[in-house]
C-alpha cells in the first residue's frame, strides 16, 4: 500500500484577495481588540458591526472612566453645558481609537452610540439620543471648520492606550475629562 496522498490546493484569485483583506482587515483591528480584552470588555462578534461595536466599548470605557472621577469629587451630577462635553468627550475618543486601526471614517456611528449610552442615565434614552446627534453634528462641523486643536493631547492619549494597550493612559484621561467638567459646571 502507497502513502497518503497529499494534495495542496491554491484558493482563486478572488478568494485569495478576500483572505488577504480579511487578514489585513484583522490585524488593523488587532490593537484595539487586545486594549479591550486586557481591560475585561467583552469583543463585538464577528460581522458588519463588530468595528462599530468595539470602537463604542472602548469610547464607553474611556469616557466613563472620566466620568466617575468626576463624580467622585462632585455630587451634583451633570450641569446642561456638561452633557455637551460629554458628547464631544465620546467624539474625541471614538475619532482617536479609529484612526489608530486605520478606519478613521468610522468614528460618527461608534460616537452616536457611546454618547447616548453615556448620557441615557443622566436625561433619558430620547433626550440622549437627540443630543448625542447634536454633539456628533457639532464635532463634525469643528473638523470641517479646523477648529478641533484643544482635543490634539487627549487625542495622543487615547491613541497610546489603544497602540500599546497601556492603561494609565486611561487615568490620565479620566483626569483630563474631569477636570474640563470641573471647570465647565
Amino acid at each position: 500500500m502507497d502513502g497518503p496522498n497529499l494534495a495542496l490546493v491554491f484558493p482563486g484569485d478572488a478568494t485569495a484577495r478576500k483572505w488577504t483583506g480579511a487578514l489585513e482587515a484583522r490585524l488593523r483591528r488587532a490593537p484595539l481588540e487586545q486594549f479591550l480584552l486586557t481591560g475585561s470588555l467583552k469583543l463585538a462578534g464577528a460581522g458588519a458591526a463588530q468595528t462599530t461595536d468595539n470602537l463604542t466599548r472602548a469610547t464607553v470605557f474611556i469616557v466613563e472612566a472620566g466620568l466617575q472621577a468626576y463624580c467622585k469629587e462632585n455630587d451634583d451630577g451633570l450641569a446642561t453645558a456638561q452633557l455637551a462635553l460629554v458628547g464631544d468627550f465620546a467624539c474625541i475618543v471614538c475619532r482617536a481609537a479609529a484612526a489608530v486601526i486605520q478606519e478613521p471614517a468610522t468614528w460618527r456611528v461608534p460616537a452616536l452610540v457611546s454618547t447616548t449610552l453615556l448620557l441615557s442615565p443622566w436625561i433619558g434614552l430620547n433626550a440622549a439620543a437627540i443630543d448625542s446627534a447634536a454633539a456628533v453634528r457639532d464635532f463634525a462641523n469643528r473638523l470641517r471648520d479646523r477648529s478641533v486643536s484643544d482635543e490634539n493631547l487627549m487625542s495622543d492619549r487615547v491613541a497610546v492606550a489603544v497602540t500599546r494597550n497601556d492603561y494609565t493612559q486611561i487615568t490620565d484621561i479620566a483626569q483630563m475629562i474631569a477636570t474640563r467638567l470641573a471647570t465647565t459646571g
